[in-house]
């Protein structure tokens, strides 16, 4: 008799929280920078030329990685201390080495092969979602019309026949809500949460790495917060976590005790960073990346934000 679903996430649990509780005790108490999370642009080459994007290049100045390449950016960011690991574009759909035959596929079982416990792909849905990681995010930015402005024209049709084509168990959502796309907000959960296919959605607010006719007034960003806590008390299936979002509203209100060093970032040439790219940049004050709160809380242990991690990834 095959085991249910509740049984294997407590399997995987009792095998990884030996793991998690040692990096905490050697975070917290001792003082380490060790990364639980990798981010790996495999990519940023794309199908797509999306108005909030600052990934993808063109021409000549594409960077794609070959199998071997991902492979020791692998093996460094496990031996740093990450067990989680998502690969991102670009679109990473569209990732191929024709040298080893390997595709997306290849690098989600190599990921496994080196020791992580889980494996995330991001994808925009522009192609079949013939994915075996354990998670699928899938970026959908408003309903039809203000997707397709963010987007381009058809993708969201193209999204929604790929979501509903897939049988991948594990496939959510991420909203990047925008100064013209804050008004679906609700629709959008709301699509999330009458789909028999999706599991459940993410927000985070645009990042003005450019530009900065897209980033959400701060009256807006309350509207949205308070928007998305009331839908989560009734039952809408929003991963982000309720004290989480609060913080969301303000990124100021949680900078004395970020923790954006959790996750660690490989860029598609190559460069390795142990923080959150935006630090860099300098926009750590306007922050907007749902995970942003998410992990200050992971380091706090707050309970909610523990459960919602590990349930996401069930």
């Amino acid at each position: 008799m095959p085991l249910r679903k509740e049984q294997l996430l407590n399997q995987r649990i009792v095998k990884e929280l030996p793991y998690y509780a040692c990096w905490f005790v050697r975070c917290k108490l001792l003082g380490e920078r060790r990364p639980l999370q990798s981010v790996i642009f495999i990519t940023d080459r794309c199908n797509l030329k999306c108005k909030h994007c600052n990934v993808v290049r063109e021409g000549p100045y594409v960077s794609t990685m070959t199998y071997d390449e991902v492979r020791e950016h692998l093996q460094f960011s496990y031996d740093a201390g990450s067990r989680i690991v998502d690969f991102e574009g670009g679109e990473p759909l569209l990732w191929r080495d024709r040298v080893h035959g390997a595709d997306i596929n290849t690098l989600v079982e190599l990921a496994r092969e080196v020791g992580f416990f889980s494996t995330t792909v991001t994808t925009n849905a522009q192609q079949p979602i013939n994915v075996n990681s354990d998670l699928v995010w899938i970026s959908i930015d408003g309903l039809e019309s203000e997707h397709d402005y963010q987007r381009g024209v058809g993708t969201f049709a193209k999204a929604l026949h790929h979501i509903s084509e897939a049988t991948h168990p594990n496939m959510n959502v991420n909203m990047t809500v925008t100064a013209h796309n804050w008004r679906d907000f609700a629709q959008v959960a709301k699509l999330v949460k009458d789909h028999p296919k999706l599991k459940r959605m993410s927000f985070s607010f645009y990042v003005p790495y450019g530009d900065r006719a897209l980033v959400v007034p701060p009256a807006v960003r309350a509207k949205i917060t308070a928007t998305a806590n009331l839908l989560k008390r009734v039952g809408y299936p929003i991963m982000n976590s309720k004290t989480g979002i609060k913080l969301l509203r303000n990124p100021k209100s949680f900078a004395h005790y970020r923790a954006c060093w959790i996750s660690n970032f490989v860029e598609s040439d190559g460069t390795r960073i142990m923080h959150c790219p935006g630090q860099d940049a300098g926009v750590c004050d306007e922050c907007g990346f749902g995970m942003g709160p998410e992990m200050a809380l992971l380091f706090r242990l707050h309970p909610e934000m523990v459960l919602s991690g590990l349930r996401v990834r069930g």
